[in-house]
């Protein structure tokens, strides 16, 4: 019982890490045939969900250890 703390913080550090790692994947997955101000906000946005996932999960990682 004393290690659920660190359970939880590496639920955390699997969720984070695989929401991140999927947005930057879907950065490679833009449709090219659509208009200019879609495409970039889907790049922004992917792009700003997966740094921020690599970014929980190394702080995820530091807290547990």
């Amino acid at each position: 019982m004393e290690n659920i703390f660190d359970a939880i913080l590496f639920a955390v550090l699997i969720a984070a890490g695989g929401l991140g790692l999927t947005s930057l994947l879907m950065l490679f997955a833009i449709d090219k045939s659509e208009p200019a101000e879609v495409k970039q906000r889907a790049v922004f946005e992917n792009g700003f969900f997966g740094v921020a996932g690599i970014v929980v999960v190394l702080l995820m990682w530091y807290a547990i250890s």
